[in-house]
C-alpha cells in the first residue's frame, strides 16, 4: 500500500471503528479505542490471508511516522513542568507511586522474559508502554526495539495494552471493594487538604475553554514542526556522538515540554490548549489505527506462552502495589481506596478505565470522591510519562 492508500483505508477503519464502538456496549466499558477496534480487525484479516497463502501486505510508512512523530510532541506541549508544583502533595505522591511502577513493570517485564526464554526487549514492550502507557505509547516506542532487531516489538505491545485495558478494567473494582470492607473504611469522601489540586482542575478546565480556530492550530502545528525540525537531527547527533540511542520523536516530546515551560513563564506566543488538543487527538487516532493494521499477529505464535506469564505477573504486582503502598501513600481512607482502585485501571490500561472503576464504586456506595477524580486525570494523562520515556528509554539501551 503506497502512502495514500495505507492512511484512507486507515480513516476508513477509524470510522467503522468509531460505529461498532457506539453500537456495542462491551467496547464503551472496557474503553477499548475506536482504532484499536478498526485496525486490528485489518490485522486478523492479513492473518486469514497470510495463512490461506493468498497476499500479505507491505506498506508505506510515512504519514504513519508522521502522525507519531507529532502526536509525541503533544504530549510534551501539553504537559509543563509547572503541573505537578501547581498539583500540591496530594499529586505529588500519586506520581511518585506511577513513577515507582513504571520501574517495575519495566523490570517485570524484562526479568520475566528472561526467566522464560524469551529477549528481555520483547518483554520490555510488555511493560510500561503497553501497560501504564496504553496503545499509544506501545505504538509509539515500539519502534525503539525495533531499531534493536526485535521486529515484533509492535505485535506485542498492542496486544499487552489490550489485555491491560480489559484486566485493569475486571480488577479495578473488585480490589477497590476489598479495601473498603476489610479495612472497615467510614464510606464518605474528604475534603482537600489542600486546595491547590482543585485550582489546577479548574485552571485545566478553563484552557480547554478557548475556541480553535484556524489560527489557533497554525500556530499549534507550526510550533509542533518547529520542535520536530530541531529535535529530529538533534537526536541523532546525540545517539552518533554517544552511541546511546535516543529517537527523535522522544526527544521532540522533551523539547515541547522545555517549550511549553519556557513559554508559561515568558509568554513568547498564546498557545492554544483546545487546538493543541485537537492535533493530538487526529494524530494519535491516524497513527494508531495504521500502527493496528500493522499488526503481525502470527508473530505472536511462539511468544503466546511466555507473554502470558508475563501479563499475569504484571497483574500481580500492579494490583498489589495498589493494595499496601497507594492505599497507605494516599492516607487508608474512602478517596485511597478509589484511588487505589482507579490505580489498577490506569496501571494495567490507560487513564479512561482508572475513571470508569471508579465511577462504578462510588455508584455503588453513592459516596462522590472528589479528590480521586481530580487527581487521576491530570496524573495519569502526562506526568507518567514524563519519567516513564526516559526510564524506558535506558532500560532498552542498557539491556540492547
Amino acid at each position: 500500500m503506497d502512502i495514500i492508500t495505507f492512511a484512507g483505508l486507515g480513516a476508513l477503519l477509524l470510522m467503522i471503528g468509531a460505529w461498532i464502538r457506539n453500537k456495542y456496549k462491551f467496547f464503551w466499558k472496557y474503553s477499548i479505542l475506536a482504532p484499536v477496534i478498526g485496525g486490528f480487525g485489518f490485522a486478523v484479516l492479513m492473518l486469514v490471508l497470510k495463512e490461506m497463502n493468498l497476499m500479505v501486505f507491505e506498506f508505506d510508512d510515512t504519514l504513519y511516522d508522521l502522525f507519531m512523530y507529532i502526536f509525541f510532541v503533544t504530549i510534551g506541549l501539553t504537559s509543563g513542568l509547572n503541573l505537578l508544583k501547581k498539583g500540591g502533595k496530594l499529586l505529588v505522591l500519586y506520581v511518585l507511586v506511577c513513577w515507582l511502577l513504571v520501574i517495575v513493570q519495566n523490570s517485570v517485564g524484562a526479568g520475566m522474559a528472561f526467566l522464560t526464554g524469551t529477549s528481555p526487549l520483547i518483554g520490555l514492550m510488555a511493560g510500561y508502554p503497553s501497560m501504564q502507557g496504553g496503545h499509544g505509547m506501545a505504538g509509539s516506542l515500539a519502534p525503539v526495539i525495533e531499531s534493536l532487531g526485535e521486529s515484533s516489538a509492535l505485535t506485542v505491545g498492542m496486544a499487552a495494552a489490550t489485555y491491560g485495558l480489559i484486566a485493569g478494567s475486571l480488577l479495578g473494582g473488585p480490589v477497590g471493594n476489598w479495601l473498603l470492607k476489610k479495612n472497615g473504611v467510614k464510606l464518605e469522601a474528604a475534603t482537600l487538604e489542600s486546595e491547590s489540586i482543585e485550582e489546577l482542575s479548574q485552571e485545566l478546565k478553563e484552557n480547554k475553554e478557548d475556541k480553535i480556530t484556524s489560527q489557533n492550530v497554525f500556530i499549534a502545528g507550526s510550533i509542533i514542526f518547529v520542535i520536530l525540525a530541531i529535535g529530529m537531527p538533534t537526536a541523532d547527533w546525540i545517539t552518533s556522538i554517544t552511541g546511546f540511542s535516543i529517537p527523535g520523536h522522544i526527544f521532540s516530546l522533551f523539547l515541547g515540554i522545555f517549550f511549553r515551560s519556557f513559554n508559561d513563564k515568558m509568554q513568547i506566543v498564546k498557545l492554544s490548549d483546545q487546538s493543541m488538543d485537537l492535533i493530538s487527538t487526529v494524530s494519535l487516532n491516524m497513527f494508531l489505527v495504521m500502527a493496528m493494521m500493522k499488526l503481525k499477529i502470527w508473530e505472536l505464535y511462539d511468544l503466546a506462552l511466555p507473554l502470558t506469564v508475563i501479563l499475569i505477573v504484571q497483574t500481580i504486582v500492579t494490583v498489589l502495589i495498589a493494595m499496601f503502598i497507594m492505599f497507605k501513600v494516599m492516607g487508608r481512607n474512602y478517596d485511597a481506596a478509589v484511588l487505589a482502585a482507579g490505580f489498577i485501571g490506569h496501571g494495567l490500561g490507560a487513564t479512561p478505565n482508572g475513571l470508569v472503576v471508579m465511577d462504578a464504586i462510588c455508584q455503588k456506595y453513592g459516596v462522590y470522591s472528589k479528590k480521586a477524580f481530580l487527581i487521576i486525570p491530570v496524573a495519569g494523562t502526562v506526568l507518567t510519562d514524563i519519567v516513564g520515556v526516559p526510564v524506558f528509554l535506558f532500560i532498552a539501551n542498557l539491556i540492547a
